[in-house]
């Protein structure tokens, strides 16, 4: 089923053909990062000059209108928006953490985890923060 992702804030695709393309920033520096849009594979194209490390922090940003993509769940998840084929929607948050893999698809009905690291989020309650109803 394919999914398209797109940004919370300006709707904008993220993903316009095999990668899902977002800009990250550790300190000063910025560059493109290339995510698969795949659950659970955490294999990403970094630009090479962030020179980002396991355990860093990074932020993520809108390639389009450059918004900040920090979750409201966790301060050390970054969040964006997605839908399926079948008209499913929801939202995708992952850690900012370099080399953690912790990714939650959240929709109304449920979440599902993936990454070996996802247990370290088990106490946040992603219920209430889904869709509105409108």
């Amino acid at each position: 089923m394919k999914r398209t992702y797109y940004c919370p804030k300006c709707n904008a695709t993220l993903n316009p053909n095999v990668k899902i393309i977002l800009v990250a920033k550790k300190r000063q520096r910025r560059g493109m990062v290339l995510f698969s849009p795949n659950p659970g594979n955490y294999k990403a194209v970094v630009a090479e000059d962030l020179n980002i490390q396991n355990g860093d922090k990074v932020s993520f940003f809108c390639p389009i209108c450059q918004a900040d993509l920090l979750s409201s769940i966790d301060k050390n998840l970054a969040e964006i928006s997605f839908k399926q084929s079948n008209g499913t929607e929801g939202k995708v948050n992952f850690s900012r953490i370099f080399g953690e893999e912790a990714t939650f698809f959240v929709t109304r009905e449920q979440v599902r985890s993936f990454g070996s690291n996802a247990e370290i989020y088990g106490a946040i309650n992603f219920f209430g923060e889904g869709l509105d109803d409108d």
